[in-house]
């Protein structure tokens, strides 16, 4: 059991620990899942990550490839040192590999410094290149840009 937490706080990384709580936790070693229910707060450096569910999956050499989010999602993510950014939906997926963090049903993002922000049906949000690609639904997507004039 000591190893799994061990496996779970190195989840995101390379420098900094990944600390999950939750009311429920399981883990399913034949699917590869840690599985965190009831109340879940995942906590890396200043991101930080509200959930009702979060599942972790690690691929066969016990990395983490993936994490999913599910309902009442509410978040923080630093970027870099420059932007950080709030927001929320029902669902989030963060794939490590290719840095997509995915937002789908009811998504908002907030850029904390400026107020800026965005919502869409579903948000896709890179770490590494710091694109963006904003999908509406049956509302239009809405953006708010800070204008000097």
């Amino acid at each position: 059991m000591k190893k799994l937490f061990l496996i779970i706080l190195v989840c995101f990384a390379y420098a900094e620990e990944l600390k999950v709580t939750s009311k429920y936790f399981h883990y399913d070693m034949q699917h590869k899942q840690s599985i965190f229910k009831n109340d879940v707060n995942a906590t890396k450096g200043k991101d930080n990550i509200l959930a009702d569910k979060i599942i972790v999956y690690f691929n066969k050499n016990k990395k983490p490839e993936k994490f999913i989010a599910d309902g009442n999602v509410r978040f923080i993510i630093s970027l870099d040192q420059n932007s950080t950014y709030k927001g929320m939906s029902d669902k989030l997926t963060y794939k490590l590999q290719n840095g997509n963090i995915i937002l789908l049903g009811n998504a908002k993002i907030i850029k904390i410094d400026t107020n800026e922000s965005v919502k869409g049906n579903k948000i896709i949000l890179n770490r590494f290149t710091k694109n963006a690609e904003v999908i509406g639904g049956k509302k239009p997507v809405e953006i708010i840009i800070k204008v000097n004039e």
